[in-house]
């Protein structure tokens, strides 16, 4: 190992960081409220209507294959379709439809986990179900969608690994080049790794003190939402 490469590897691989920062964190920003929106309308439709059949045909597509399969589809089937997107916005797009397949899962296990006697009481009160579920249930339900949700990030963060097959040029794509050039695996890995564990561990960080601040205004809440 050599102590010098190695940090010049770190620092031709940060551009590339902050290109994997910024996919990433713009699928999450796209997917979490589509992903989560969808779960909750899930959770109040019946398993017959046709918008529950399109969203767990979405569900099981994206559980049911692999994330490269879901990167191709958007690499191949896109321009057949007349659309010729940059790639930054095909790698998105990918994430996109990966993230939201699994956050439907999140949004529609938060709203159902919320205890039934909150929709009594609601109703009891004079609120109809809409009003139930924007007033009182969804906010209930994201408390417990922000640990999930921000174990999802890590996941994509992963999973923008993966976007280098179709060469966009992120972290692990400039780390396959240094590596080939260089013929030497063992630094680029050691400092590829290192990078994204300081990523991913950092949205851990977040995500815990996001969760307890949360919790602590969710327990305060809670004690009073019907007290009125």
């Amino acid at each position: 190992m050599d102590p010098v490469f190695m940090g010049q590897v770190l620092v031709r691989l940060l551009p590339p960081l902050g290109l994997t920062m910024l996919v990433s964190l713009t699928a999450l920003a796209i997917a979490t409220p589509l992903g989560l929106a969808l779960g909750a309308l899930r959770a109040e439709l019946s398993d017959k209507h046709p918008a529950s059949r399109i969203i767990d045909a979405w569900v099981f597509f994206v559980r049911g294959t692999p994330i490269l399969i879901q990167i191709f589809a958007i690499y191949f089937l896109l321009p057949k379709l007349g659309l010729q997107p940059p790639l930054f916005v095909m790698g998105v797009g990918a994430l996109v439809l990966n993230s939201a397949g699994y956050q439907i899962e999140i949004g529609r296990a938060a709203v159902q986990s919320v205890p039934r006697g909150q929709w009594e009481a609601a109703a009891a009160l004079g609120f109809d179900r809409h009003a139930t579920l924007r007033e009182f249930i969804l906010p209930q339900a994201a408390r417990r969608m922000v640990g999930p949700v921000m174990n999802e990030l890590s996941q994509l963060i992963k999973a923008s690994s993966v976007l280098s097959v179709i060469t966009l040029f992120e972290l692990h794509k400039a780390a396959e080049a240094i590596s080939s050039a260089n013929l030497r695996f063992s630094e680029v890995i050691v400092v590829e790794g290192f990078l994204y564990f300081v990523f991913i561990f950092g949205i851990s960080l977040i995500a815990s003190a996001l969760e307890r601040r949360l919790s602590a205004a969710g327990a305060l809440a809670g004690a009073g939402s019907f007290a009125r």
